[in-house]
């Protein structure tokens, strides 16, 4: 009797822990909260791409078209996604939420918006990036401008001709801070709270994504890697952000990932862009900044960070850190919880997608030592 796994989540960590789970032997349930698979890709904003280089961001046992590039952009990937659930004959079930998680007879016991199931081994894959945070800033709800989270946004067209501010630093901040600058906004604000290591997609020819086993090297030889890379850029690649507190290395160990961003360099350095101080607190119709002055922008954007939904699922079994996150979210076994797997909570240099092959094999190897068990 082939042995059942259900994966909660249908974006790329679920998928290829389901394609390698079947490859394995074991009947695999997938469950998908949106209505369809890599439904958090399909709704982000026009013109993403990848950070990652496209032959480092394909999942195991099927390739990405090279026609993608090397930049993969949105439609893509979500088109890549498709394909590998087609290669791989993944059954997905959508519009099935994870409702809880609970130890059951045999294993687990699954509750979802469409029934129980049960299994031995169940992947916990549905992302660090799920659910959109805005931080409790003073006279928020009174503020009568134009407020949204990045997860809201969609392209430049309804901002032109309008002073906007983007709050955040991290790569959608930038990359959209970029589009707004170059597509007919009147002025863009942009406001950082901390420094980021930021780097180009590219020196060169050569792309800079980093290794996938570049994981295994400790957080000095990071700090200093990162040093490395930043004195190698060329003269007229500065930072223009302010410095980061900490190195690459001892950032990654508290989950802060580099953030790769091109045009908003060139942005930034010819005043299309301004760098204002962090936003300190709303009043009706003005945002008021750390270093005590006041901006009247039509728009503001908040590229403020996602969390994950696991404090709602699994936060009474006290596998969560205090970022809300899997203690192992890496593929690998907790020894309290034998059969129960997380996948893609573990922040890295390369970012998450390379890391995905080697977790969704972790996970194959975990779900077959717990059935032994």
């Amino acid at each position: 009797m082939r042995e059942r796994a259900v994966v909660v989540g249908a974006g790329p960590g679920g998928l290829a822990c389901a394609a390698l789970l079947q490859r394995d032997g074991m009947l695999v349930e997938v469950v998908e909260r949106g209505e369809a698979i890599g439904a958090n890709w399909r709704s982000r904003y026009d013109g993403l791409r990848l950070n990652t280089v496209r032959w480092l961001s394909q999942l195991p046992g099927y390739r990405m078209r090279r026609s993608a590039g090397r930049w993969v952009g949105r439609d893509d990937y979500v088109d890549y996604l498709e394909r590998y659930r087609a290669h791989h004959r993944i059954e997905v079930t959508t519009n099935a939420e994870m409702l809880d998680l609970r130890r059951g007879y045999g294993g687990w016991t699954i509750r979802t918006t469409k029934g129980d199931l049960q299994a031995p081994v169940v992947v916990v894959a549905s992302g660090a990036f799920d659910r959109p945070t805005v931080p409790p800033w003073p006279g928020l709800d009174g503020y009568r401008g134009d407020f949204r989270h990045v997860a809201r946004y969609r392209n430049a067209d309804r901002y032109r001709d309008r002073h906007v501010l983007v709050v955040g630093g991290g790569a959608s901040g930038l990359e959209i801070a970029a589009q707004l600058a170059g597509a007919g906004a009147r002025r863009v604000d942009l406001s950082v709270r901390t420094g980021v290591h930021l780097f180009p997609r590219q020196l060169g020819k050569f792309p800079l994504t980093p290794n996938p086993s570049s994981r295994f090297l400790p957080g000095r030889a990071l700090d200093t890697a990162g040093e490395l890379l930043r004195a190698a850029l060329p003269g007229d690649w500065p930072n223009p952000l302010p410095r980061p507190p900490k190195g690459l290395g001892a950032g990654l160990a508290e989950g802060i990932e580099p953030v790769v961003a091109d045009d908003v360099v060139d942005a930034l350095r010819a005043g299309r862009i301004h760098l204002v101080a962090a936003v300190s607190a709303f009043a009706s119709n003005e945002v008021r900044l750390a270093d005590g002055t006041a901006i009247a922008p039509d728009a503001v954007i908040a590229a403020t960070g996602y969390r994950s939904r696991l404090d709602e699922t699994v936060g009474e079994l006290g596998v969560l850190d205090r970022t809300g996150n899997p203690a192992r979210g890496d593929g690998g076994a907790d020894p309290r919880f034998a059969g129960l797997i997380f996948v893609g909570f573990r922040s890295a240099l390369t970012g998450r997608l390379p890391q995905f092959p080697n977790q969704a094999r972790r996970a194959v190897s975990t779900a077959r030592f717990a059935i032994l068990q």
